[in-house]
């Protein structure tokens, strides 16, 4: 067989080389058997796929799996023929490097369905008028969204099939609440507390749409329940067998269709195949862009689509030298959710948007909240579980907000100011904008009011405050939502605090609740120009701001946060309508009303018992020691029960076994009283556990998350840690959670999965750069 001969299988791409002369027709997809096994939400999907070639030669090619999006495999074994085939990865820059200009000709949005890698095989050949039999197992883990489990089998591609066939059994130790398939007229066999089976054929048919299976449980899954599903051992038995590349030349034949199995074909445990086959895990990252667009950068500074920055991470600091540690309170997330979103792409996400703090304050600990003060400090220590040093411990600092309740939160004027720009557009952002909108609203009390501005290329008012009595006018207005022209933030944010001042009420809550991608390109861009112009709003009327942003790709999370810090407020970010619901229902009076004003910790370490320490994380929040007792000085706004940890590194001094530790000092002013308190409490050396194993639970979770984000900056401190020890760590701990509340539970379980997630990709790009 010729080079010349050379013709590429993916997706299935037939690319025929510029210099073959030869006409060739494409490939037929005799039958196509789809068969799915899920237990719980584990899936493990065979596929069958019988190929007929009509040439009167041979067809030499390279046969590539795309990945599907929002998928995990676990692992993946490919036979041709009966014969396990070795296989490789290809990432989709290369793809669409190789394959570019004759899929844009042929289908312009085939690259964009494309997951973020493929598995490729070798070489194979199919002989003239012969068939080619193509068996494919994978394994994957469903995750969760929004109550519900959807599995995705890609197979849209227009390509006829003569047999397509679909079986599907989903079994669960819960009732099977719900099972649905929005994409094929299925035939659904369900008992009442038995499994359900799903089947599906036709002949003769075309393949133009993905199948989608969405199920539901009677009762949510428990972590250690999962745990022997979901842990897989982290092998790679073989390096990969490269495949010949194609030309990347102009071809002039594209065709494409989607993978297959049947299952007969595989009757023995995909486990037994694991000695002898290449296992490829679940996904394969490069840092890389999403689309890019061209943007106009904030004035003075440069920025991609993606625009994040630094701060840094804290040294550790003498006793010698300074003994204080002083920083503002911070309760903001928007960093875990944004980590999130990445991984669940299929990214690590950038080192630059991991900020620790965010991290540990994105997860619930149980603190008691206080019976009369404003806060309550909670206080624990114990050998560092991550840190390198003799004498080196961990302390943790948990201070929990009073809690209100929502039937003693005060009225709200709330003012949204809403990006409707064309980046809004976008992975429908402004979508899931109108859905967290009508979630509030919902909540809403009587007396609540609210106003709405938009902005694209300048900004007006599309509804003045209204009673929330009237939640139809409201929701009529936010459905008649549509994105617009450019970004104008200046205009927006103007119109939204001016709107907001003239229905502003002392004894209300006021707020301005902004919804945006961050990205701004008309007007001032700068976050400190942006908040000098309504500071007088700020000051005067008592209001403050919240920042909510929405999408990833052409998002600038810079300007959010920066906004949301000197504006008074907190910032959240939305990556799912999950997300939406913990901060505007289930979190929503601690979103309004703010319990503390200028919040401000100030930790004084005794010289005779620490020789040094480290903060981990708040490095955007430190404050001059001598701004602690200067009530003037700006500081962080705390929400009804919201909590703060501080986690801290110290190291023993040599003879240090007992006697004062530290000192905690918190300093805040009452938003109703203005009157300014100071509380503290202090840590004892005999405090500290003998043992990390000794601590609560939740201390933990605290240390394993904070190392979790520290190897997800690429920290100094954590270049040793890996993150298979955070996720022995937290699987060890897990089954001591389950009597925590379902939201707290739920937390640790995303955690875990979480940290599952970002290990996998990071081991994966260690052996492809190895």
């Amino acid at each position: 067989m010729k080079r010349s001969d050379l013709s590429a299988l993916a997706q299935t791409l037939f690319l025929q080389r510029p210099d073959e002369t030869r006409e060739f027709e494409k490939l037929l997809i005799e039958h196509y058997l789809l068969n799915v096994r899920i237990q719980d939400v584990s899936a493990m999907t065979d596929v069958e796929m019988v190929f007929f070639n009509p040439n009167e030669h041979t067809i030499e090619g390279v046969f590539i799996i795309p990945h599907p999006k929002q998928t995990e495999y676990i692992d993946f074994e490919i036979q041709i023929d009966g014969k396990v085939i070795p296989t490789k990865m290809a990432k989709k820059e290369k793809i669409k490097r190789i394959y570019g200009k004759p899929l844009q000709s042929t289908d312009a949005n085939l690259l964009e369905s494309l997951g973020s890698f493929h598995v490729q095989t070798k070489v194979i050949q199919i002989p003239a008028e012969s068939v080619c039999r193509v068996q494919i197992r994978y394994d994957e883990y469903i995750d969760e969204v929004d109550d519900n489990f959807t599995y995705m089998h890609p197979l849209k591609s227009n390509l006829p099939v003569g047999n397509f066939e679909i079986s599907m059994e989903l079994d669960s130790r819960y009732e099977i609440n719900t099972i649905n398939s929005s994409s094929h007229n299925v035939t659904i066999d369900k008992e009442s507390r038995g499994p359900a089976k799903l089947t599906y054929q036709s002949t003769d048919t075309i393949l133009d749409k993905d199948f989608v299976c969405s199920y539901s449980l009677t009762e949510r899954l428990h972590l250690t329940e999962q745990l022997v599903s979901l842990e897989e051992p982290l092998e790679f038995l073989n390096k990969s067998i490269d495949a010949p590349i194609p030309s990347r030349e102009p071809l002039d034949v594209v065709t494409k269709s989607m993978p297959t199995v049947n299952s007969d074909v595989f009757a023995q445990p995909l486990h037994s195949y694991r000695n002898s086959v290449n296992l490829q895990e679940r996904s394969v990252w490069k840092r890389q862009s999403v689309s890019r667009l061209e943007l106009t950068p904030p004035n003075g500074a440069a920025y991609h689509d993606n625009f994040f920055k630094g701060h840094g991470t804290n040294p550790f600091i003498d006793t010698e030298d300074d003994k204080f540690s002083t920083f503002a309170m911070d309760t903001d997330t928007a960093s875990f959710a944004v980590m999130r979103r990445f991984l669940k792409d299929g990214n690590l996400p950038e080192p630059d948007s991991v900020r620790v703090e965010e991290f540990i304050n994105a997860i619930h600990y149980n603190y008691t909240p206080p019976t009369e003060d404003a806060f309550a400090i909670h206080v624990e220590g114990a050998p560092s579980k991550f840190g390198n040093g003799k004498r080196l411990q961990m302390i943790r600092i948990g201070i929990q907000g009073k809690i209100i309740e929502d039937t003693n939160r005060k009225d709200a004027n709330l003012t949204f100011v809403i990006d409707v720009s064309g980046s809004m557009g976008i992975e429908n952002r402004l979508g899931l904008v109108k859905k967290a909108l009508r979630l509030l609203v919902e909540q809403l009390h009587p007396n609540d009011k609210i106003g709405i501005v938009v902005y694209g290329t300048d900004a007006r008012v599309v509804l003045p405050h209204t009673s929330a009595v009237n939640r139809k006018h409201i929701l009529d207005a936010i459905d008649a939502l549509r994105t617009e022209g450019v970004t104008n933030v200046e205009d927006g944010i103007h119109k939204g605090y001016e709107l907001a001042s003239k229905n502003a009420d002392k004894d209300c809550i006021n707020r301005v609740i902004l919804c945006s991608d961050g990205v701004a390109n008309e007007g001032v861009t700068d976050p400190n120009m942006l908040l000098k112009e309504i500071r007088d709003y700020m000051d005067e009327d008592d209001i403050y701001l919240t920042t909510v942003g929405f999408g990833m790709g052409n998002y600038n999370d810079v300007l959010m946060e920066e906004l949301a810090k000197k504006g008074n407020g907190n910032y959240a970010y939305v990556d799912t309508l999950k997300e939406a619901k913990r901060i505007f229902v289930e979190n929503l009076t601690g979103t309004l009303q703010v319990i503390a004003k200028d919040a401000k910790i100030q930790v004084e370490f005794n010289e005779d018992a620490v020789s040094r320490f480290r903060l981990l994380g708040y490095e955007n929040r430190q404050m001059k020691h001598d701004d602690f007792r200067n009530d003037e000085a700006d500081a962080g706004e705390i929400g009804s029960g919201h909590s703060v940890t501080a986690l801290y590194e110290v190291k023993l001094c040599e003879n240090a076994n007992q006697g004062e530790l530290a000192t905690v000092f918190i300093r805040h002013e009452d938003p109703d009283t203005a009157e300014v308190t100071e509380v503290s409490e202090k840590i004892y050396v005999e405090d500290l556990k003998d043992a990390f194993q000794d601590t609560t639970p939740d201390f933990q979770v605290a240390a394993s998350v904070a190392q979790f984000a520290e190897i997800l900056r690429e920290s100094y401190w954590a270049k040793d840690g890996n993150l298979g020890a955070v996720q022995r760590t937290l699987k060890s701990i897990l089954p001591q959670l389950q009597s925590d509340n379902s939201n707290s539970e739920e937390q640790k379980r995303e955690l875990f999965s979480l940290v599952r997630k970002a290990r996998r990709l990071m081991d994966l790009e260690a052996l492809q750069t190895s």
